[in-house]
């Protein structure tokens, strides 16, 4: 490295990275430490090529101002190796990042050429897919407007493999997508200009111009609104009416029922009930005869029983569930008027939740927002197999399960009853009714988020066979596209209108499963009574109109308690989970069929010929104009259409020339594509193939909800967390988590059939083992959750800990997860088992720790010192006298991490640490992942998750410990290169304070080498005695001092400011250990191995014994008084800190901690929670457990993270009120309720709104 002054080639004040760790993506020259070697020399070969100037005074300061030269490199790589070596200062940020990685929109596409050899030259993995002149002909292609595309090149198959090998900070992969999703946006109009259908509607009036009725007689009644519904208030006897706004009102934060108002401008597009859309102008006069439908289906379509072929993807017929549920959502052909479709143009679910108010009614219990148990409005789909409708059911459970939430956390109190404290019966109703109305629609648009999360990265990445790779790349159409491929940009939710065409292209009969086309003859047996399999292809449509309608007419009409596949409801409504799973597994085994001619099932004729002729009624395109359209080339021979000479000749014989081909089964008897991994998985037909693509894009990004209002606010925070992707997890899949939450715990996490239940169990198979991920998943079956019993009984606790062989640990199996392709030994870590192994790593730990005689006081000192650094460096003077911090996230969690830092010498940016490679908010967040994994993991919709973390973080908590301990090592006199090793460990040592915690940390690392241990045991040793330490003296510090910080406590506290003032630790002691008592939610878990007896009840062999150890501490049945505080109560043995074998090591080091920050709350003057909302700790009831959520509301975790306070100095002095202050606050809804009431009296007053608008 050579000194410089040459001018600056670039501002340190703008140095960026797109790191996603939760540290500041921006750094200046303050953030440098040049008092140190912040340049070490492995990190100057990535330096090459940049000049860096700068000052330790800062950026505006030119004096000492020095510059570093470092050859020639891209400045990027540059700022990826200074954010390194930046030392960083930043705050812990539960659940997510406040930042946001921004995109370079500059123009792109200029030279095809360059960014060929610019992607070949950078990315090794595509070079074996493309040569340099296809790559550049296939951007042209891209590129080209106009030109008819040759799609039988694959083209679009070749780009979607290119485009899944290059990573995601690719700049071309995030360019090349976007003008691919442009490219499909652009094949359909928006909205569409042409519609089917010209009906007029004609009303009989008598002589006075009075509407009569079908039988003549005049409408008495007043017409109601189209929309609306009457119910009786849930607990009353009130009737009320609900009524969809109409214009110019609308919904506009929430999805209408019917789908209108979706575009604001255009409330009617896409609305249930109005005309389909015409896509394709229709030019060619086809045949005036066409050929009878029935012989295209006996030559063209119908399966043969030897026909059938499996999807060569390995597709599961869950794929075409999905797909069902998508047809119905968009597709339902009004019964009297063919040009009409029922339910709206967009994927609203509306399977789910009907397409009117009156549908909703139906399915929902009309109180806070819940649907009724197990149920789905659509009654069609009764009349498909049985996982397409355990699938509605998983999507019902779902809603009731966000809806439950939304009600706790109860986000800016937006779902908080709207009454007056004197409220009638009436007005308690009304309020209820508003509550459960935008309960209701809130989680309708969360589940909506989910289902299009699915669409998106479970059904699209099938379709395009991305899930046969590592990649995280998604066809993701609501990506915002900026104004760079045209002036206008790519327009997102315009609305949209469903058009004939597609109605036809839906149809993916061929793709039926062997076992499903079992299950149709079955059904038409049923309906169509006395008929065998073989005379269902004969079947008349008056005969098909006379068996659906009866069917129809025997489905109750109440849908909470209709029934398929002779499941039978319980007493609660619900199905049996095991009954469900069952279903889903057999539907994951089960090879989906494939696309192409002579492939649909013989039963469904009848309905292939309705479909035949209601395209001709429609009078759709022939299929070279659909392809033209979508800018394919055109078929110019028979063989072009299907490349088989029998079906080729059969379509000769039948069309004459391959511009007479019917759009309709034209669609259905083309070749199909290949399989290409990645690029093609369900292997379609060439026009249908790229038409679901251009739809696909459509349907998602023409919807509003889906757009431009897929937004926090919409969905609130919690909401839109809970469906988000996480490109991580398998490119984005998110089926997975609507089975988790449906079926809890039913299936494995990790099993390989429900990460990606679209493919089959045996082709997931498949897929992990060719790339190399088969280690993370397992092959186990759905089987029953393990039962669990419950106790809080000092006595029941006592004999479960007391007996190790009767009830073991169950913590090595998750442990041993986050190492299934190292196969890291940890089955002697004490936590791990009760064998004699993990009872000597116990001891061992003891041992070592006890020849630290500084140890005690170092931790005292250690807290003491850096927690007062840290109060004053973290306080934030509002005002004379007043002061705010937040003493969790501020104080007590990088306290809680450079603690365990020192004591076991990880690696953390210190000033006894300089070159420490790890911040605060990193560490504890590293070892936060591995606790709630390890030990805390109680969300299987969360746990693949959880492990990836879990493993990312210990692989970082390794790498970076072994460093230092081979120091420690070396300078042992053990290893190679004994002076250098011991030059760079004095050096570390130089900085350590004496006696500091640090110096007991390496102290700790010789004793445990001194006992024989590797360097990697050492670092085991380290991190797995550690992560069990983190949060949980937090939370349990932010439980001892809101009690103290209650206002009926206030003496209490005034006490403890005693002690602390008095420096009496014991004291302090029992007043921190009595209010632990009375506020720990703590508790252990056992796992039974045989048979016992626990508080009375039987316990079989499997079933968890959750030990609550905080409540054992307040059960009455036990303790005296149990909620009076008392400081000199006696210690209980058992406590929340366990008992037994397995107490908590450190709780010595635990209760010091949390003591040690009571002292430094203690003195500050009149310590109170910050006022409002931002003094309280948001906490929910999640089934046993307290969830806290972080300071977005948009996470749950196990531990407090965010605690804002006030205090008006230092000293003693407890809080009693400001008089000035209002006693309560109002909610801001209640408030506009009162408001409008006021208004309405005021009205009424005046005459009444009528006189009002008379005037």
């Amino acid at each position: 490295m050579a000194r410089s002054d040459a001018p600056t080639q670039f501002s340190t004040s703008t140095i960026s990275t797109s790191s996603k760790h939760n540290e500041s993506a921006k750094l200046t020259v303050c953030d440098v430490n040049l008092n140190h070697d912040w340049l070490p020399d492995n990190i100057l070969p990535s330096l090459q090529g940049a000049t860096i100037c700068m000052s330790p005074a800062g950026i505006g300061n030119r004096h000492d101002r020095q510059c570093w030269h470092f050859g020639s490199r891209h400045v990027d790589d540059v700022s990826q190796s200074f954010y390194r070596i930046g030392r960083v200062f930043s705050k812990f940020q539960a659940g997510e990042s406040y930042g946001d990685a921004r995109q370079d929109s500059a123009n792109f596409f200029n030279d095809p050429a360059k960014i060929a050899a610019d992607i070949l030259k950078d990315y090794v993995s595509v070079r074996g897919q493309t040569s340099p002149a296809e790559l550049v002909g296939l951007i042209k292609e891209l590129l080209s407007k106009g030109e008819p595309l040759d799609d039988k090149k694959g083209t679009t198959e070749i780009l979607i493999g290119i485009l899944t090998s290059l990573p995601a900070t690719s700049k071309a992969r995030t360019m090349l997508t976007n003008k691919l999703i442009d490219t499909l946006w652009g094949n359909l109009q928006h909205p569409p200009l042409s519609y089917v259908g010209g009906d007029i509607k004609y009303d009989a009036l008598n002589e006075e111009g009075v509407v009569l009725d079908s039988n003549g007689q005049p409408q008495t009644k007043e017409p109601q609104a189209t929309d609306s519904i009457e119910f009786t208030a849930p607990g009353t006897n009130i009737r009320l009416r609900e009524q969809v706004p109409q214009a110019p009102d609308g919904l506009h934060h929430y999805r209408s029922p019917d789908g209108s108002f979706n575009n604001i401008l255009e409330p009617n597009l896409g609305k249930a009930g109005t005309p389909y859309a015409k896509s394709v102008r229709t030019s060619k006069r086809l045949h005036g005869v066409k050929p009878d439908p029935g012989l295209l289906f006996d030559l063209l379509m119908a399966r043969d029983e030897g026909s059938f072929k499996e999807n060569p993807a390995g597709i599961s017929s869950m794929l075409f569930y999905h797909a069902s549920i998508i047809i119905h959502d968009i597709f339902r052909t009004n019964r009297t008027d063919m040009n009409k479709s029922d339910t709206s143009s967009y994927l609203d679910l509306a399977p789910l939740y009907g397409s009117s108010l009156k549908d909703q009614l139906e399915i929902r219990t009309m109180k806070e927002g819940k649907l009724k148990p197990d149920t789905f409005h659509e009654k069609r789909l009764l009349g498909q197999p049985a996982g397409v409708n355990v699938m509605l059911v998983m999507y019902s459970r779902f809603h009731n399960y966000v809806a439950d939430i939304l009600l706790k956390i109860n986000e800016n109190g937006r779902f908080t009853l709207q009454t007056k404290p004197n409220a009638t019966d009436i007005e308690k109703a009304k309020a209820v009714a508003k509550q459960d109305h935008d309960l209701f629609n809130v989680a309708r648009l969360i589940v909506g988020g989910l289902y299009i999360n699915i669409s998106l990265h479970d059904y699209l990445r099938a379709i395009t066979n991305t899930h046969h790779s590592k990649s995280d790349w998604t066809l993701d159409p609501r990506v915002e596209i900026n104004k760079q491929f045209d002036s206008d940009g790519v327009p997102r939710g315009v609305g949209n209108q469903v058009s004939v065409e597609f109605n036809l292209l839906y149809r993916f009969h061929s793709c039926i499963s062997k076992k499903d086309e079992k299950w149709i003859d079955g059904f038409f047996g049923k309906i169509f009574k006395g008929k065998q399999p073989a005379d269902l292809q004969n079947i008349s449509i008056e005969e098909l109109g006379k068996a659906f309608v009866d069917y129809e007419q025997s489905i109750p009409k109440d849908p909470s308690v209709r029934t398929f596949d002779d499941l039978k409801r319980q007493e609660d409504g619900t199905f049996k989970d095991e009954d469900l799973a069952r279903i889903l597994k057999e539907a994951m085994n089960d090879p989906a069929g494939c696309f192409g001619a002579r492939m649909v099932p013989k039963a469904l004729k009848i309905i292939e010929v309705l479909g035949i002729n209601q395209a001709r009624r429609w009078q759709v395109a022939s299929l070279n104009e659909f392809r033209e359209f979508f800018g394919l080339k055109k078929y110019d021979k028979f063989t072009d259409i299907n490349s088989n000479p029998d079906i080729a000749s059969l379509l000769e014989k039948l069309y004459t020339d391959p511009d007479m081909v019917e759009l309709y089964p034209g669609l259905m008897i083309e070749d199909i594509k290949p399989v290409r991994n990645t690029g093609s998985g369900i292997c379609p037909t060439y026009s249908v193939g790229r038409a679901v693509l251009s739809d696909a894009v459509t349907l998602v990004r023409s919807d509003r909800f889906n757009t431009i209002d897929y937004t926090v606010s919409n969905l609130t925070a919690w909401g839109f967390n809970e469906v988000q992707q996480d490109y991580k997890t398998l490119g984005g899949s998110m089926l997975y988590k609507l089975i988790q939450r449906g079926l809890p715990n039913w299936f494995p996490y990790n099993s390989v059939a429900v990460m990606q239940p679209m493919y089959t169990k045996k082709m997931n198979e498949t897929i992990a083992r060719e790339i190399g991920t088969f280690h993370l998943y397992t092959l186990e079956d759905p089987t029953p959750p393990r039962k669990a019993i419950i106790t809080q009984s000092s006595g029941a606790i006592k004999y479960v800990l007391s007996n190790p062989k009767q009830f073991v640990l169950p913590w090595l199996r998750p442990l041993e997860a986050m190492f299934t392709n190292s196969k890291r030994d940890i089955s002697w870590f004490m936590l791990a088992g009760d064998e004699q192994k993990n009872y000597q790593h116990r001891i061992n730990i003891k041992k070592a720790l006890s020849k630290i005689p500084t140890l005690h006081n170092a931790i005292h000192e250690f807290i003491d010192r850096v927690g007062a650094e840290l109060v004053k460096k973290e306080t934030f003077k509002m005002k004379e006298g007043l002061h705010q911090m937040d003493i969790i996230r501020d104080v007590a969690i990088p306290l809680n991490a450079q603690l365990l830092a020192d004591l076991f010498y990880f690696d953390l940016r210190t000033d006894e640490n300089p070159g420490g490679t790890l911040g605060h908010a990193e560490l504890y967040n590293h070892l936060l992942n591995v606790r709630i994994w390890g030990v805390n993991d109680n969300d299987p919709a969360q746990s693949w998750n959880r492990r990836r973390r879990a493993i990312e973080s210990v692989n970082v908590i390794i790498e970076s410990t072994a460093g230092p301990v081979k120091e420690v090592h070396a300078g042992r006199g053990l290893g190679f290169g004994i002076a250098n090793a011991i030059s760079s460990a004095v050096g570390r040592r130089a900085n350590f304070k004496k006696d500091s915690l640090r110096s007991c940390g390496y102290k700790f690392v010789e004793e445990l080498l001194a006992q024989g241990n590797s360097v990697d045991q050492v670092v085991d040793n380290m991190w797995l005695t550690a992560f069990g330490g983190i949060g949980v003296p937090v939370t349990t510090f932010y439980e001892v001092l809101s009690f103290f910080l209650r206002q009926e406590n206030a003496s209490i506290w005034a006490e403890v400011q005693n002690l602390a003032q008095n420096k009496d630790d014991a004291g302090l002691h029992a007043y921190v250990r009595e209010a632990q008592r009375l506020t720990s939610g703590q508790r252990n878990v056992r796992v039974a191995t045989a048979p016992a007896e626990i508080d009375g009840k039987p316990v079989q062999p499997g079933t968890a014994v959750v030990m609550l150890l905080g409540g054992a501490g307040r059960n009455p049945g036990e303790i005296a008084n149990p909620d009076k505080f008392d400081a000199n109560r006696k210690a209980e043995e058992v406590s929340a800190f366990s008992y037994g074998q397995h107490e908590c090591l450190a709780k010595d080091i635990a209760t010091t901690f949390v003591v040690g920050l009571v002292k430094l709350a203690a003195d500050l003057k009149q310590l109170r929670p910050a006022p409002g909302q931002m003094g309280i700790v948001k906490t929910i009831q999640v089934g046993s457990e307290k969830a806290y959520l972080n300071d977005s509301w948009s996470y749950l975790g196990f531990d407090a993270s965010t605690w804002k306070v006030h205090f008006d100095g230092h000293g003693k002095g407890t809080y009693k009120g400001d008089a000035a202050a209002p006693n309560n606050q109002i909610d801001l809804g209640q408030y506009y309720y009162l408001l409008k009431q006021r208004k309405e009296n005021l009205l009424s007053g005046l005459g009444g709104p009528a006189s009002i608008r008379a005037q």
